[in-house]
């Protein structure tokens, strides 16, 4: 197994452990059970908890792993978590899934250039994967940047042949030749290129600001529990502001959970990511502003490609109310 962590793709350390124990909270107060997935966008939540920054704000959080996208989703859906990180994609796809109503409250970051089809030498461009068998993760991201690199080289998903991988085992099983092409990120898509192994057709950076990380939060404890939810957002910055003033030490101890080198994961934070400050988060939040865009765009592709299939959900599903005027406890 690939010893490294990969974009939203780790081993199950915490979910088993994680979800049963809510010391020291009441039944009124139950903990936060935020669902991670290893992006270096979300790993500031981490570092909030390594730092103390939860506990100084008087939160009870829980930080609960996943070994992917879809696998948060589902833990979600099942009401396991109640505070998910993940793209746009994942948010849609939990509302028609389930009668749960995640809400996003913050965007984290999006991707410039870090998710790319990367596919074997002789494969020079998008058009070039009609027949091609592509590996990726179904019912995630991976169909959203697949079928937009296509639309972009006039092909559509029925043109090439999907076949489900996820990443954890996706570098192996192209290397070993049974994937002509994959949706990949670093550190899979940094290792590749540098093997001289593959080419990328496609990347994020064609399409900037619609692969969108967000934090999501059930809209029940967004209405009942603003103040905890306030106070979560704010450790996060916090983490955000400890990064800019201690580099050093908050690569070292975001890299370690990653299993990657400080200088590997600070290259993954900075290249290919655009990180949001709190004073983007209004642009992105408010009414018709950019998120909403995005929520549409990834509406449109996810029906064309049949991840969503049940009614139109995208009502409420940003909390306007966090966009950096949060309210007090």
């Amino acid at each position: 197994m690939n010893h490294h962590s990969i974009r939203r793709s780790l081993s199950l350390l915490l979910a088993v452990a994680a979800l049963p124990f809510n010391f020291g909270c009441s039944p009124e107060k139950p903990a936060l059970r935020v669902g991670l997935n290893p992006w270096p966008g979300y790993e500031f939540l981490y570092l909030a908890q390594e730092k103390g920054f939860y506990r100084e704000e008087g939160l009870e959080v829980r930080l609960v792993e996943f070994n992917s996208l879809s696998d948060a989703r589902r833990a979600y859906e099942r009401g396991q978590i109640n505070v998910l990180t993940s793209t746009v994609i994942e948010v849609l796809q939990a509302r028609d899934n389930s009668p749960r109503s995640p809400q996003i409250v913050r965007v984290v970051d999006y991707s410039n250039g870090a998710d790319v089809i990367l596919a074997r030498p002789g494969l020079t461009n998008g058009a070039s994967l009609r027949g091609a068998r592509v590996g990726l993760e179904l019912a995630s991201l991976g169909v959203y940047v697949l079928a937009r690199g296509l639309e972009r080289s006039g092909l559509s998903l029925a043109d090439v042949k999907m076949v489900p991988v996820n990443q954890l085992s996706m570098e192996d099983g192209y290397r070993r030749g049974e994937l002509d092409a994959i949706v990949t990120y670093p550190p899979v898509s940094t290792k590749l290129l540098r093997d001289g192994q593959a080419n990328a057709v496609f990347s994020s950076a064609e399409i900037p600001g619609e692969v969108i990380d967000v934090i999501a939060v059930e809209a029940e404890v967004n209405t009942q529990r603003p103040g905890e939810v306030a106070k979560l957002l704010r450790a996060y910055h916090r983490a955000i502001a400890f990064t800019q003033q201690n580099p050093a030490d908050a690569y070292r101890i975001m890299a370690a959970r990653e299993r990657l080198t400080p200088e590997e994961f600070r290259a993954a934070l900075t290249s290919g990511i655009r990180l949001l400050s709190e004073s983007d988060q209004a642009d992105y939040l408010r009414p018709g502003g950019k998120l909403a865009a995005v929520i549409d765009r990834s509406d449109r592709i996810l029906r064309q490609s049949g991840q969503i299939k049940g009614p139109d959900r995208r009502g409420n599903v940003v909390a306007a109310a966090f966009d950096g005027k949060e309210p007090s406890q």
